[in-house]
């Protein structure tokens, strides 16, 4: 249920090709990071024959003063190294979490444009392991990854190219297994990516499951469901930690592999440089520095293998973030703004069918409505009879199939969605409310709404909460119907040109709503407002009623007319009023 699926690991080249527009901007910082590393390796390469050429210039010829000279050398070459170490490093840092910025801020933003339908079938824990865990993880590349590996690769090569300068023979006696160890290490960390690779799946699954389970931790509380839970994220856990064990089992395999490669080289040199030391016509001096090199060929070595496995790590996270990047996004395309500063609000629906699976039934079928401008229609119906996937594709939530939906005579499918949104507000049946204050989550921090507009808003809902007070995540530290009033002097204040109410008085009391009605009734005097509703008092005073049977239209008039032809509507109307009886008369048993 919560398995994250991907492609197959990109290589790095990929990845590479898929980042550079990320490095772009910063190529100039880059191409100084590898002057300075090449600096850093020259300069290191030095030290070791410097060393060698003091012992064979000054320590056995007695000249003090050239043991003097070098030593000065060796110092000023030492700061240089460090200075250089500092510089590279410091700099591939800023480089590296810009780019990073970079992405980051790309991916944020491509999230909050994917379609309502991508979040349908996505987990959040999965989207959330994207922005974060993954990103953190990409970064690596650049601060121990990708960095430490170029790094090392030049600092290895150019041991190599100094320890063949001072004897090519004695370098291919003791680096002769060095392609053998490669290859086994390469084979090692090759098991190491696939590892990574699946505790990255895992994890994805972990916070999938956790958001799930602090999401609708009311429900598992109340059913008792709590250990069917626990057992549930138990056996995720236990799969990562086997990952883990895995992973650390070849980690420790792949350690020992490069001290016996550090102990065979060593004493190779020691052996056969003594042995042939004149045969190699090798100086003491010589020989130290070839050693001292020699044993410095390890360090970088071990660094690339370790980083390798980073860079493993990396391209794991690469493939997930990419992969989400490539999810399409809602299509932009069509005119850019709306002509005039406000709609008329004339809507048209014409031949509309949408369905929300390519090969899944048609919630809505051959949809023809006329909506004129300020009007107030109520659309009712049963339960998944169309109402709200109607107002959705009003909203571009979801893209029908065939048909038009027209507003101002302009077709829908020609303009943006954001164009769209911004001409519309909804009051939900139930509400979000972001964490921070009243005020905010009524001008949701808009700067074009005013503090005076957000008292009006507030006013005009009847929402009576101090506008100062803290409301907690989701609302939770507020009832239902405070949510709701909220909600809808959050649409007031938008002053929207259609309004759309979905069952926005569900959770209102009785009072409440009967204040609710008279705002409805003031702000809907002189803009379109299509309402959802199953209360007959919600719907009494709209121009007209819209009723919906399995995603058609089944009858359109008022009240009147439709009580009056005694059909699906009047049906509902009985219905509710007979419940409506019976909740009465529990209530009179109760007080008896």
């Amino acid at each position: 249920m919560f398995e994250d699926k991907v492609r197959p690991p990109m290589s790095l080249a990929l990845m590479m090709r898929k980042m550079w527009p990320f490095m772009r901007p910063y190529r100039r910082g880059l191409v100084l990071v590898v002057g300075l590393v090449i600096g850093f390796v020259i300069i290191s390469r030095s030290l070791p024959i410097l060393f060698g050429l003091a012992i064979d210039e000054g320590i056995e010829k007695g000249d003090l003063s050239m043991v003097w000279l070098i030593a000065s050398a060796y110092l000023i070459f030492e700061v240089l190294r460090s200075s250089l170490s500092f510089a590279q490093s410091y700099l591939m840092q800023k480089v590296g979490n810009r780019i990073l910025y970079s992405v980051r801020e790309k991916l944020i933003h491509h999230v909050q444009r994917l379609p309502a339908r991508y979040f349908d079938k996505n987990p959040i824990g999965r989207t959330v392991t994207r922005v974060t865990n993954d990103i953190h993880s990409l970064g690596e590349l650049f601060t121990q990854g990708f960095t430490a590996i170029f790094v090392n690769v030049i600092e290895l090569v150019s041991i190599i190219v100094a320890l063949t300068y001072l004897s090519w023979q004695l370098s291919g006696l003791t680096l002769f297994i060095a392609p053998l160890l490669v290859w086994v290490s390469v084979l090692i960390s090759r098991k190491i990516r696939l590892v990574f690779a699946e505790q990255k799946k895992i994890i994805s699954a972990i916070n999938s499951f956790t958001a799930e389970s602090i999401n609708g931790i009311k429900v598992i509380q109340l059913f008792n469901n709590a250990e069917k839970r626990r057992q549930g994220f138990a056996q995720l856990s236990g799969d990562y930690r086997d990952q883990q064990f895995l992973g650390v089992r070849l980690f420790a395999l792949l350690w020992p592999l490069l001290e016996a490669f550090n102990l065979v080289t060593i004493l190779t040199a020691l052996f056969f440089g003594a042995l042939l030391q004149s045969q190699l016509d090798l100086t003491v001096g010589t020989l130290t520095a070839f050693i001292l090199l020699l044993q410095g060929f390890f360090r970088p070595l071990r660094v690339i293998l370790e980083r390798y496995n980073t860079l493993q790590n990396s391209l794991a996270s690469a493939d997930r973030i990419f992969t989400l990047l490539e999810e399409a996004e809602e299509p932009l395309k069509g005119a850019s703004h709306f002509e005039t500063p406000r709609l008329r609000g004339d809507l048209k629906f014409k031949d509309l069918y949408l369905r929300y699976e390519d090969s899944g039934p048609w919630v809505l079928k051959n949809i023809n409505l006329h909506v004129l401008p300020g009007q107030s229609v109520a659309l009712v119906g049963r339960t998944g009879s169309g109402k709200t996937s109607l107002v959705a594709a009003l909203q571009k939530l979801y893209p029908y199939q065939e048909g038009e939906i027209f507003i101002d005579d302009i077709p829908l499918s020609q303009i943006p969605a954001p164009d769209v949104r911004r001409r519309l507000a909804v009051v939900q049946q139930d509400p979000f409310l972001f964490r921070g204050t009243v005020a905010s989550n009524i001008s949701l921090n808009s700067p074009t709404i005013s503090r005076s507009q957000v008292e009006r808003a507030a006013q005009k809902a009847h929402c009576y909460l101090d506008l100062d007070s803290i409301v907690e995540e989701k609302g939770a530290n507020l009832s239902l119907g405070e949510r709701q009033l909220i909600a809808f002097a959050r649409a007031l204040a938008f002053d929207p040109d259609i309004l759309i109410l979905d069952e926005a008085t569900a959770n209102i009391d009785s009072l409440s709503e009967q204040r609710i009605q008279q705002a409805t009734e003031e702000i809907t005097t002189e803009r379109t407002s299509l309402i959802i509703a199953h209360r007959l008092s919600t719907v009494l005073k709209c121009d007209k009623i819209v009723v919906l049977s399995q995603g058609e239209v089944a009858e359109v008039g008022t009240h009147a007319q439709l009580m009056a032809k005694a059909g699906l509507y009047s049906e509902l109307c009985r219905a509710q009023l007979s419940q409506t009886y019976a909740d009465q008369s529990a209530r009179d048993f109760t007080r008896v």
